[in-house]
């Protein structure tokens, strides 16, 4: 045990150098959703969703949390930040949660890299690169659920098959735990059910199975019990008056989400150059046919923006190495690798979903990082070492990049609240707010009340706090006779992670993660009413 924990050392002191600059980093996107539901346990363990919240745009203001979409199944957040709300809510303790649950994975992910026959220089790279690549350290400075979800999926799939291996009743009920809680943290994770039943055969010939079934049948155990661990904790901690919207659900929304699963494995996730790197000798049409569509596509269409082009080259990357991974390990009949390969189609559930955020492919990262690992020993060890020592780098450089840039914009909603909100509430005066996100919460903290239209009781001479990004300024229409008292307007010296093209956490407005504008800013107004 301890020999394996040292070879996941590596991996966690990334995490820990990596994440302890931001140990104050504000709340930010989804954040304040899983604090009202910590809160909200407080009072009433059992609905942890059911509670008010003004949300997506001002004007969207619901009695239960989990009506704006599948939240109600994601409630496991909530529990573990308790702590934050019982010692007042402070953003670090928050992140040290995160940290640990970070170290929680990388450790799991190098026991599993070793369980499945991988050496022990191997399964210590692989819990680096898990940290390293995108968005693992950016999803690690929230306190959204993604890391508890793949830190409870990887432990269950690793003491799943420690408990066939070794048939010891701790990994069973550990493993039936974890694997039932994953997806109450992150909705498709209950994927990793079907997935952790598959591990415990060994061929997908029928007859094959139905034989492991009858000589084996109580290795099954744990997983049905996760499932019952998942259906009886959903069913008690469901809110019986919300129901999802069908807004946020619509096939509609697959080739946007499914372009954007693609162009994810090419870039900032560098599967697609691994598998095709190793193999382009052998298969050098799959290298070179991407480009010359969109090379082709450009000088038909005329399509000026080349960032539009390359974002097509990654998709066509990102398809290709796919396809042809999935043909690879199904005709070679590993077992494990053919489960890996379906493990990567994990974020696929949610392609019918309002967006596809990058954040939705750690799911699938630790099955991402295997594949990689595997490729790059099919070259010479110590140039397959120094390619992961190069992707590391790289990795980890681009994840940093990202938590300097999310760490101004966390901050934003922060420093309006404390220099718009907070004077006015300790001067008396009554404020009223209209925002999401991060705002959302600090505002709320700064003493403002939220204005929910047709219920807000507004007077004369009462102040109003917008923040544009968060969609704050459509409550504008409903005041005809107003004054602007102050703004702020914060720039991006650091780049964006939202907005402007900006998109770490979702892909309605983008792909990609960072870019590059010092000069986008988010705007927030204070409003004196008439």
């Amino acid at each position: 045990m301890f020999s394996k924990a040292k070879l996941a050392v590596p991996g966690m002191v990334l995490v820990v150098v990596a994440l302890c600059p931001y140990l104050n980093k504000a709340y930010t996107i989804d954040d304040p959703l899983f604090l009202l539901s910590a809160h909200q346990i407080l009072n009433n363990p059992l609905l942890p969703m059911s509670y008010p919240v003004c949300w997506v745009s001002s004007e969207l203001c619901v009695n239960s949390a989990a009506t704006l979409g599948p939240l109600g199944a994601q409630a496991m957040m909530g529990y573990v930040l308790v702590p934050v709300i019982l010692l007042g809510g402070s953003e670090w303790i928050a992140h040290v949660i995160q940290i640990l649950l970070s170290c929680v994975a990388v450790l799991a992910m190098v026991r599993l890299a070793l369980r499945l026959g991988f050496d022990r220089v191997q399964a210590a790279i692989a819990g680096l690169m898990l940290a390293a690549v995108p968005p693992f350290l950016s999803m690690a400075s929230t306190a959204m659920p993604d890391i508890l979800a793949i830190a409870l999926g990887l432990t269950g799939i690793d003491r799943l098959l420690a408990w066939r291996d070794e048939h010891q009743p701790r990994d069973a009920v550990l493993a039936a735990l974890t694997l039932g809680l994953a997806p109450f943290a992150r909705p498709h994770l209950a994927l990793f059910l079907p997935l952790s039943a598959l591990w415990l055969f060994d061929d997908f010939r029928f007859r094959r199975m139905v034989q492991k079934l009858r000589q084996q049948a109580y290795l099954w155990i744990p997983v049905l019990a996760a499932a019952g661990i998942f259906i009886a904790v959903s069913q008690l901690t469901s809110a019986p008056e919300a129901e999802a919207s069908e807004a946020v659900i619509g096939w509609l929304k697959v080739p946007n989400n499914l372009s954007s699963y693609l162009q994810y494995l090419a870039f900032p996730i560098p599967f697609a150059a691994v598998w095709l790197g190793v193999r382009w000798r052998k298969a050098p049409a799959m290298f070179v046919l991407p480009v010359v569509l969109v090379l082709l596509h450009h000088f038909i269409v005329h399509d000026t923006n080349m960032q539009h082009e390359w974002s097509r080259a990654a998709v066509l990357y990102g398809l290709v190495a796919l396809v042809h991974m999935l043909y690879t390990y199904w005709h070679e009949g590993d077992w494990t690798y053919r489960l890996l390969g379906l493990w990567v189609l994990f974020p696929l559930a949610a392609v019918v979903y309002i967006h596809l955020p990058l954040k939705y492919m750690i799911g699938a990262m630790p099955a991402i990082v295997l594949i990689m690992v595997r490729t790059l020993w099919q070259i010479s060890t110590p140039r397959a070492i120094a390619t992961c020592g190069v992707l590391i780098v790289a990795c980890t450089a681009f994840s940093w990049l990202l938590l300097r840039a999310d760490d101004d914009f966390a901050d934003y909603g922060r420093r309006a609240a404390a220099e718009l909100i907070a004077p006015h509430v300790a001067a008396g005066e009554k404020v009223w707010y209209a925002g999401q996100w991060g705002f959302y919460w600090y505002a709320h903290v700064a003493g403002a009340e939220v204005f929910i239209p047709g219920q807000s009781g507004t007077h004369a001479g009462d102040l109003l706090a917008v923040g544009y990004m968060e969609g704050g300024n459509a409550i504008l229409k409903y005041f005809s006779s107003r004054e602007l008292i102050d703004s702020r307007h914060y720039p991006s010296p650091h780049g964006r992670t939202m907005g402007y093209g900006g998109a770490l956490y979702s892909n309605l407005s983008g792909r990609a993660p960072w870019v590059w504008e010092p000069n986008a800013t988010n705007d927030y107004e204070l409003w004196r009413i008439h």
